[in-house]
């Protein structure tokens, strides 16, 4: 079910989806305080309001970027429910128990 080698590679993706989580949300608050400056200095009513759906879109994909690792097991789960397939939710099980040794170790390194 869940040999060492599928651990080994969701190891890795959950380790690119932490950093990921890290970096995003830096990386959106610096682009978009640079929009809000040029928002600021803006003369022409028409750069101001494209100014202000960039942000706005920027905030979105932010937001959307979030829902993406909950969203996509429930799509999924969902769709092995529905539609009739030889589809098991082993990837899921692994996943889950892979997910929760990383919780555990990063747990003990902080106590």
């Amino acid at each position: 079910m869940c040999n060492s080698e599928m651990r080994k590679v969701f190891g890795v993706i959950i380790s690119i989806i932490d950093v990921a989580r890290f970096v995003v949300p830096i990386v959106l608050i610096v682009l978009c305080a640079v929009d809000v400056f040029k928002l600021i200095i803006a003369k022409k009513e028409d750069d101001a309001k494209k100014l202000r759906q960039q942000i706005f879109r920027k905030i979105l994909y932010g937001v959307i970027f979030y829902l993406v690792p909950f969203l996509v097991p429930l799509i999924l789960s969902l769709c092995s429910r529905i539609l009739p397939m030889d589809y098991n939710n082993n990837w899921k099980k692994c996943w889950d128990i892979v997910q929760e040794a990383k919780k555990s170790e990063q747990s003990v390194k902080n106590t």
